[in-house]
């Protein structure tokens, strides 16, 4: 395991140090996991995929083809 200090370079480039990051819907952190955060990012993640396939639901298709 590496000491907090260290820094970490790509290309003569510091990569910044966080405590936590988003990737592909998962939230990833250097503390310990928080359900209750986990839960909220993963019901936001739910309600704006219905908000892009609303037309979907709530239009004028018929049943069988939703």
């Amino acid at each position: 395991m590496m000491e907090k200090d260290t820094p970490i370079y790509v290309n003569n480039i510091q990569i910044e140090n966080v405590e936590s990051y988003i990737y592909m819907g998962q939230r990833y952190s250097t503390r310990i996991k928080t359900q209750d955060y986990e839960i909220q990012i993963r019901t936001t993640a739910g309600w704006t995929s219905f908000a892009k396939h609303s037309n979907i639901f709530k239009g004028n298709i018929r049943t069988c083809l939703k």
